[in-house]
């Protein structure tokens, strides 16, 4: 009878490993508020949202802070499950799927308040644009722009290098901007209508995930070109991933992901 019961708590022990569900979601060391705080801080937006929707599945989050450069290679090897907030690039994706998770980002250009005002990528020419080492440098394509890189480029520290003019401009989600300067107010910083419009934020899901399970696109076509919609691969219905993408679906459709922004941007 003994046996018997220890075989029992065995299998059940086994049982409860092989159906449970902790995806691991990797991001830089800085801040950025209100998505996420400084390392170790996990907490804000991304970790409410993506920890609601993993818990509608059957799932738990654990997050890994790294220096972005490192996260990207954990991503590729499989050891990082997910990125919170990932543009889309020919590059990324080689081993990244790309999907909404809910929010909306649109990139405005910034710089000192005494720099001429830009409409366009191409205004920024012979100046110093700064980027984060890593980060997707798409829209940028034109010649004749300096980029100074860093490492995990925070607001503070890009508002600080643009208000000592020893860069001329900045890309970062507007509503982030915004946010930082409701924090910290300052006359110096210059918005500009540049560069993007509105559109879905997306997560990058590593292809290597033991939760992802890869099929080919049937809607993949070769004469549009390359993007987070029309890639050559897509993931499997029934793999965990894709439940996933889908509860971050229902959570948006169902006012929740609203309701989370009204709470951290407040």
């Amino acid at each position: 009878m003994k046996r018997l019961t220890l075989f029992s708590l065995i299998l059940c022990t086994l049982s409860f490993s092989a159906l449970s569900c902790d995806m691991v979601m990797g991001y830089r060391t800085s801040e950025r508020l209100p998505l996420i705080a400084e390392h170790p801080n996990k907490q804000g937006l991304y970790f409410s949202l993506y920890q609601q929707a993993l818990t509608n599945i059957g799932c738990t989050l654990t997050v890994i802070r790294a220096p972005k450069k490192r996260i990207l290679k954990m991503l590729a090897d499989g050891e990082v499950d997910l990125y919170p907030g990932m543009g889309y690039s020919l590059e990324r994706d080689k081993y990244l799927l790309f999907f909404e998770n809910g929010l909306m980002v649109n990139t405005v250009a910034i710089s000192h308040i005494d720099t001429a005002e830009i409409h366009q990528i191409s205004g920024m020419r012979d100046k110093t644009l700064l980027t984060a080492i890593g980060s997707n440098r798409s829209p940028i394509n034109n010649d004749g722009i300096h980029l100074r890189q860093a490492h995990d480029v925070s607001i503070k520290s890009a508002f600080n290098l643009l208000v000592s003019k020893r860069v001329d401009f900045f890309l970062d989600d507007e509503a982030h901007i915004r946010y930082y300067i409701k924090l910290h107010p300052t006359k110096e910083i210059r918005f500009h209508p540049c560069c993007s419009t509105p559109q879905p934020m997306l997560l990058g899901f590593s292809k290597k995930s033991k939760y992802a399970q890869i099929i080919p696109n049937p809607n993949f076509s070769k004469l549009l070109p390359y993007s987070a919609k029309n890639s050559t691969q897509i993931l499997s219905p029934i793999s965990k991933a894709f439940a996933f993408k889908e509860a971050l679906k229902k959570i948006k459709d169902n006012g929740t992901v609203t309701k989370l922004e009204l709470f951290y941007y407040r």
